[in-house]
């Protein structure tokens, strides 16, 4: 059975006051505080809606925060890596994050919920041109190698043994390309 999803007072108001309310929780104000603020808006809402809203809003900052220092460890631990691993673990995450939002809402309705699906469609084609292209790359090595591996006997035919070292050296060289 999927969580629930909360029903939040604050998620009743208007955007431009909910952002509002965002930025003044990430900038420390207390929930009193924004309770008398909200008040002073025409919006009263109680402290303990004001809490209970900004403990869930702060909890998902946080994991959002999370999220993008596993992003930044992965690029800084694969400085050398190719842009196409990097780019493989960022969607990876990107789904992730998506797939959490999607499972926390009761409705797929919605303009947010419908930009989301179509966050997540082109994840996965550019997931699916990736590995295509990674497939093409890896026809190409292995074309480039078998030319390589039919004329370098004809090349060489005097040194024999040297065959065989340039042999063993291609292989090596394809299984790092690939």
């Amino acid at each position: 059975m999927p969580p629930r999803r909360k029903h939040f007072k604050i998620d009743q108001l208007p955007p431009e006051l909910v952002e509002a309310i965002n930025r003044r929780l990430v900038d420390g104000w207390t929930y009193r505080d924004l309770a008398e603020w909200l008040d002073k808006q025409g919006a009263p809402v109680s402290k303990s809606a004001v809490g209970r809203y900004g403990k869930d809003f702060l909890i998902r900052l946080e994991a959002l925060k999370a999220t993008r220092e596993k992003a930044k460890a992965i690029v800084e631990s694969a400085p050398d890596s190719p842009a196409m691993e990097l780019n493989e673990a960022a969607n990876q995450l990107a789904v992730t994050l998506i797939t959490e939002t999607l499972m926390s809402v009761e409705s797929l309705d919605g303009e947010k919920i419908s930009d989301l699906l179509k966050a997540l469609a082109q994840l996965e084609r550019s997931g699916v041109a990736r590995e295509k292209l990674k497939m093409e790359f890896n026809r190409g090595v292995n074309t480039a190698v078998a030319k390589i591996r039919a004329e370098l006997p004809k090349a060489i035919q005097a040194d024999p043994d040297l065959a065989a070292r340039i042999d063993t050296l291609i292989q090596s060289i394809a299984k790092e390309l690939q």
